[in-house]
């Protein structure tokens, strides 16, 4: 039996799940306007506009915030926004010169994402090590799910070749939120990303038309 001082004490659903996502927005806002280091209890509740032991309750701890935000925030692509549903490509290369495509573009329409990724290796916070996990996580599910859909030639790392080109897009999609020209490409234009993606394309068809398409599934 639930009591009047139970029901008085527990909030209601609706204000709840509004309180957690205001928490959880002011992180964002928090990281674009005062850095990785300025997520704090105190700086949550005044952006948040809430008492801060909403925090502890809803939470349990400022860790707690940050799990929530890396996983419930809208930090990181999943690995259905990169391979797609319904438009499977026909072969491994085309899968893979697309989901760069789309790395990229899940990339550049995040600009906390991209912050982070400016910041985090210089300031390892508990939030950047949150938002590691969650990263490293959904990065293997996305190689399961191209294991599953297709067969990998015997001569390509395909954890390694999304690792180098996955990284190269992070760090020019991170760079072009202050600068523009990087080795002669303006990176904060879709012109010349297209320029990127060609030069991605050509490597990744040039990496398939060396060594023997041997059939093998390969785990990272």
């Amino acid at each position: 039996m639930v009591t009047k001082a139970a029901q008085k004490a527990a909030p209601p659903r609706r204000d709840r799940a509004k309180t957690e996502k205001a928490i959880l927005d002011a992180v964002a806002r928090l990281i674009l306007r005062e850095g990785l280091s300025g997520v704090g209890v105190n700086a949550l509740a005044r952006e948040a506009g809430i008492d801060k032991v909403l925090i502890y309750r809803y939470f349990g701890n400022l860790d707690g915030v940050y799990r929530a935000y890396a996983e419930n925030g809208d930090f990181w692509w999943t690995a259905e926004d990169i391979i797609g549903g319904a438009e499977r490509a026909s072969t491994l290369a085309d899968a893979l010169k697309s989901g760069f495509r789309r790395h990229a573009a899940e990339m550049r329409r995040r600009p906390v994402t991209l912050a982070v990724i400016g910041a985090e290796t210089a300031n390892r916070t508990p939030l950047v090590v949150a938002l590691e996990e969650v990263r490293e996580r959904r990065a293997l599910e996305l190689m399961d799910a191209v294991f599953a859909r297709y067969e990998m030639p015997e001569h390509i790392d395909l954890p390694a070749l999304t690792a180098l080109l996955g990284a190269a897009i992070d760090y020019l999609a991170a760079r072009a939120r202050q600068i523009r020209v990087y080795s002669g490409v303006d990176i904060k234009t879709d012109k010349d990303w297209e320029r990127i993606f060609a030069t991605i394309d050509a490597m990744v068809d040039g990496l398939f038309a060396t060594g023997k398409p041997a059939r093998r599934k390969q785990k990272p």
